[in-house]
């Protein structure tokens, strides 16, 4: 015979002890690593998958988690959201074809891939990550923001924005009461200083704007 291989267990070691051409070899014992478990990466959300009425509207559990793609953004953990008039509007189809051109300047995308596609402007919630250029901000931060249209929106676990879109949440608002706000505050806000003409010069002195009679956010 042109070699003798002869394997013996060592139960008390744990260890494999090879004997192959007078050379020994101990093996090391494998062991196992107990790692933590992976991220999830779904999440709960209410989606449409094309223009519609309301049977449009679809719950899904398996929405991917939206990760950040430029310094400038965070992501905010959900923690109240609320429906506008705009998210009545864009489900029925209002303003795609412009907000398509804002998501896609290049038409590099077919049409249609803009879903599945998350409704809600408003949002009140918890900073969890940040771009490298956000300065600002920090995760474990209360804010609230109004997200652009051309972005996925806020009636879901997740939502990322720049951080120029957010600002921190009053702390005598809770998460509910803050989400009813930005959209329709920065709207009217809006009217206000770009079609009135109104500012910090020209109005000075004055300290109210009483607005009436409003039964929907604009």
């Amino acid at each position: 015979m042109e070699f003798l291989k002869t394997c013996v267990l060592r139960r008390s070691a744990c260890a494999a002890v090879c004997f192959w051409r007078s050379k020994v070899v101990q093996m090391p014992s494998v062991r196992k690593i107990s790692t933590t478990s992976p991220r999830s990466t779904v999440m709960p959300a209410w989606v449409i998958d094309k223009y519609g009425k309301n049977e449009v509207l679809r719950f899904t559990q398996n929405m991917m988690i939206p990760i950040i793609h430029y310094p400038n953004e965070v992501i905010i953990k959900v923690h109240a959201a609320s429906v506008n008039p705009i998210d009545v509007n864009m489900r029925s189809g209002y303003g795609a074809t412009a907000l398509n051109m804002k998501r896609d300047p290049l038409h590099i995308k077919i049409r249609g891939e803009e879903f599945p596609l998350t409704l809600g402007r408003d949002v009140s919630g918890v900073v969890m990550e940040c771009g490298l250029d956000v300065k600002y901000f920090k995760p474990g931060d209360e804010v609230w923001a109004a997200v652009p249209p051309w972005k996925q929106g806020t009636l879901s676990e997740f939502v990322v924005v720049s951080g120029n879109e957010i600002s921190h949440k009053p702390k005598r608002l809770t998460h509910t009461q803050a989400a009813s706000l930005p959209y329709v505050a920065l709207t009217a806000w809006s009217a206000i200083n770009k079609v009135g003409g109104l500012n910090d010069k020209n109005c000075s002195g004055k300290r109210r704007v009483r607005v009436k009679a409003l039964a929907w956010p604009v």
